[in-house]
């Protein structure tokens, strides 16, 4: 909980409770007992902050805020069913309690309890449906629950509330990525960067969008743009490195992928392309070392058998290798026509 939010609650429960008929004579003692608990809470004392709590509670049973409070607490102590309960009764005193149940959601969310979550989201939406953190729990929730239509929904509803909130850009983007409609996830993702030039995976987005629809410019400019940001990460190395090959610039794509094994020396995949690379740039030493590097990590790997017996075969002058390979090619499942002729011519 930011501070922010701290300072929030800490006016609206006082408030709250100096204009709340005051039909019990401990209502004071317990506005003390809450605000002794709340400082505690504040400083991260969650156990400090209980006992205060209970008693404010036993002083001044409907005190609604408390039962909220308590809820936190517990949740912070990991006892789920307890604050389950207390969260249950904090909207039983108070029915608009929005941010109660947006709490109560929470809790049940944790505990994989979906169904509950949601009708506890949904009820604080009703409550206020213009309370911003409602919908953006909602959202969450249909993200974790893999849910599009639903995760849609909200995410729209966010942002017709706040229309730069960063995460409801993102999941618009990739919720339609992921149903195949880059150019209802274009937008979304290009406001996103342009709010926040700093998100990465935004800019990851980007450059799969480009990618997709032969942008290539626009997709190196991405990916570069993440390896600026955050120069460890794997696959923005990974895609320059194949968009590259494609235009033919082998000098950058080789870089490209010694920046992969450099960050991930298992990369078989990274081994082949290097190996494809090298072979293109007439390194042939190279590329004979690259293929057998990744069949060193994974000798079942077709592509690596295939490429070292095209490099054995026509440039290295070196049938007998080059028929030992295109065997296991073909053993692990290769359907190259030729290959398979000239196995058979060979006798192989």
């Amino acid at each position: 909980m930011n501070s922010n939010r701290n300072t929030y609650l800490f006016l609206f429960y006082t408030i709250i409770l100096l204009f709340s008929p005051k039909t019990n004579s401990h209502a004071g003692e317990a506005q003390d007992l809450f605000s002794q608990a709340y400082t505690a809470y504040q400083h991260n004392q969650w156990a400090s902050a209980k006992a205060p709590l209970e008693h404010a509670i036993h002083l001044y049973p409907n005190y609604a805020e408390a039962h909220h409070l308590l809820g936190l607490v517990l949740t912070q102590l990991n006892l789920p069913e307890q604050a389950i309960v207390a969260l249950k009764k904090a909207v039983n005193a108070y029915p608009s309690f929005a941010q109660a149940y947006v709490d109560l959601g929470f809790v049940y969310q944790d505990q994989f309890q979906f169904e509950q979550a949601e009708k506890a989201f949904r009820q604080a939406s009703v409550i206020y449906p213009h309370y911003l953190e409602g919908w953006t729990a909602l959202a969450a929730l249909f993200d974790q629950r893999q849910d599009a239509t639903q995760a849609i929904e909200a995410h729209q509803k966010v942002l017709e509330l706040d229309p730069h909130y960063l995460d409801a850009l993102y999941g618009l983007a990739f919720w339609f990525l992921q149903q195949d409609k880059p150019e209802r996830a274009q937008p979304y993702v290009e406001q996103l960067t342009a709010q926040n030039p700093e998100h990465l995976n935004g800019w990851l987005m980007i450059g799969a969008l480009a990618q997709q629809s032969d942008q290539t410019q626009k997709a190196i400019a991405a990916y570069q743009r993440v390896i600026d940001l955050h120069p460890q990460l794997v696959d923005p190395y990974f895609n320059l490195g194949m968009l590259y090959q494609q235009q033919e610039q082998y000098t950058e794509a080789a870089e490209a992928f010694k920046n992969v094994l450099r960050l991930d020396q298992e990369n078989s995949e990274a081994h082949i392309n290097l190996g494809v690379v090298y072979a293109a740039l007439s390194q042939l030493k190279l590329a004979e070392e690259q293929y057998r590097a990744a069949l060193a990590l994974n000798p079942d790997l077709s592509e690596a058998h295939y490429n070292l017996g095209l490099l054995y075969e026509f440039h290295l002058n070196d049938s007998e290798k080059a028929l030992e390979y295109y065997k296991e090619y073909v053993k692990l499942g290769g359907q190259d026509e030729r290959i398979a002729k000239l196995l058979k011519r060979v006798g192989s």
